[in-house]
């Protein structure tokens, strides 16, 4: 009994580890989910309109879990990713529930930057043949983490379609990361804010390793001017909203305890 309970000290012990020596690993900040789920948890599903899902995968830090979103946008020649889950395997679990459950095939994924809760698991993509998509900034610093290197395109193609669905991309500027981006789906009016936007629930800005809190608010009110018309805001971490979410932001940056 004694070397069981000394076994799972030790391997709980070294996940913390792990995540904290980690260079590119994503450190939130904020409530963690109370649950008894294992740290390779599930993905889990949130239907936002007919063809939009959340894709909700989780990190592991001290022990407790973290949420985090991507989206899977449904077209009539395949399916659209937007971000890798938390993990490479979180990810393979993504790809065989999204051939399950939609009866599609995926076309593309667009990465919105480089930290491993938005492309831990981009290998699981390319050694399917799937095209994976980012900035040059994002693929610059996806090689240096060590990740598989994305297709560079973004900066040039900032629209992309995939049989009756388009989506833009749009680089706001500095603010979480250098490289953050921002993804658009105009026929439904659903702005993917990633980590550049802060869920309503947020007290703080989370990780800010690499992010300039200096440049962030701008990025955030370019944001809001270029989609004013956005129904739906989904951050990178907890509940999707509408455009409350980017004036939440603005707040925590103008505010004193940032």
């Amino acid at each position: 009994m004694r070397t069981k309970v000394s076994f799972w000290v030790f391997y709980l012990s070294f996940g913390v580890w792990f995540i904290q020596c980690h260079s590119a690993k994503e450190i939130p900040t904020g409530p963690p989910i109370p649950t008894t789920k294992p740290i390779e948890s599930s993905i889990e599903w949130n239907k936002i309109k007919e063809s939009v899902y959340i894709h909700k995968s989780f990190g592991s830090f001290q022990g407790k879990l973290y949420p985090s979103n991507g989206l899977v946008v449904l077209t009539n020649k395949g399916v659209i990713v937007i971000d890798t889950a938390w993990t490479e395997p979180q990810t393979e679990e993504l790809i065989q529930s999204i051939q399950a459950k939609f009866q599609k095939q995926i076309g593309f994924v667009i990465l919105t930057h480089a930290h491993d809760d938005r492309m831990a698991g981009v290998s699981s993509f390319q050694k399917r043949n799937i095209p994976v998509y980012s900035t040059q900034l994002t693929a610059k610093l996806a090689k240096e983490n060590g990740y598989g290197i994305p297709s560079p395109i973004l900066d040039i193609q900032t629209r992309l379609s995939l049989g009756n669905v388009s989506v833009e991309v749009f680089y706001p500027g500095h603010g979480h990361s250098p490289d953050n981006i921002v993804v658009w789906l105009p026929d439904t009016h659903i702005l993917f804010g990633g980590c550049l936007v802060k869920a309503l629930e947020a007290e703080d800005l989370g990780n800010l390793r690499d992010a300039n809190v200096m440049e962030w608010e701008s990025s955030v009110k370019r944001v809001l001017t270029r989609y004013p018309d956005a129904e739906v805001v989904v951050p990178g971490h907890g509940n999707w909203g509408k455009l409350d979410l980017l004036r939440h932001t603005i707040r925590l940056l103008v505010s004193p305890n940032h």
